[in-house]
């Protein structure tokens, strides 16, 4: 038995309510599922939309495909930059080797029209003399002007020695005549072998000062010889050009020469 007292007791609703009591009561469940339906939904759309796990593995790894598909055209690219890069060296330095062989070859070629041209003009000179002074001074002009010497002394072969024609930049005293195979000028004229300095022993004293000494020839005679001291200050030393133009005077200086003094019927050789 309870012990609430007796006016504690709720109420009993009078009768003929019951019912209305049990359709209140259904009516306010389905009024409460409602609204828990309602709050589900909302509760819902409130919540962030997170895109599926397998769907965001997927974009990655397309990404990536396509991230290293273009890696690997950049590198192929690059390799292909760096090897024309190394071709087109390598015809770079070619083209500049050829540039420079044609520039040395072109150098060469002007050098060689220049002894050509002055050779022509030395010759010309030496047999366009119309006496034995024009020879002489022509031959000590191409000392001067060509071969760069302002000391020399020309000899013709008269009497079994050599005598002094012309002296030009030093003393002629000691030299006035000079006996073949005295000295490299008289060995000179005696053997008929030029002597240059440089190429051939050095002489002894008082030729030691001597640069060239060139034989004149008239055929297979040497009529005589040209000795050359020392050269100007701007040319140190002869070259090929020099020896051309030694060549030359021995050939055209002696001929020239003797025919000059045949026809003025003067003794040489």
């Amino acid at each position: 038995m309870s012990d609430r007292p007796r006016s504690d007791r709720p109420t009993p609703p009078p009768s003929g309510t019951g019912q209305d009591l049990q359709k209140m009561s259904e009516r306010l469940r389905e009024v409460i599922s409602s609204l828990r339906s309602e709050q589900q939904r909302l509760a819902g759309e409130a919540r962030p939309s997170v895109p599926p796990a397998t769907a965001t593995a997927d974009s990655g790894d397309l990404e990536r495909r396509r991230l290293a598909s273009e890696l690997a055209l950049a590198r192929e690219a690059i390799a292909h930059a760096s090897a024309e890069r190394d071709r087109l060296r390598v015809r770079v330095d070619e083209l500049e080797a050829e540039h420079g062989r044609l520039s040395d070859e072109y150098v060469a070629a002007q050098e060689r029209a220049t002894e050509l041209a002055q050779l022509f003009v030395a010759l010309e000179r030496l047999h366009g003399g119309r006496s034995r002074a024009d020879v002489v001074t022509a031959v000590q002009e191409i000392v001067i002007n060509v071969v760069g010497s302002e000391e020399l002394a020309l000899f013709e072969r008269r009497d079994g020695g050599l005598e002094l024609l012309k002296a030009f930049g030093v003393d002629p005293g000691p030299i006035h005549t000079i006996g073949l195979g005295e000295g490299v000028i008289g060995r000179t004229a005696a053997t008929g072998a030029a002597w240059i300095a440089g190429r051939d022993p050095a002489p002894e004293s008082p030729d030691a000062d001597l640069t060239a000494c060139i034989p004149l020839r008239a055929g297979d005679d040497v009529v005589g010889a040209l000795a050359i001291w020392r050269l100007l200050g701007h040319k140190p030393v002869l070259d090929e050009q020099d020896h051309a133009v030694f060549e030359l005077l021995s050939a055209h200086a002696g001929l020239a020469l003797h025919l000059r003094a045949s026809q003025a019927g003067a003794p040489i050789a």
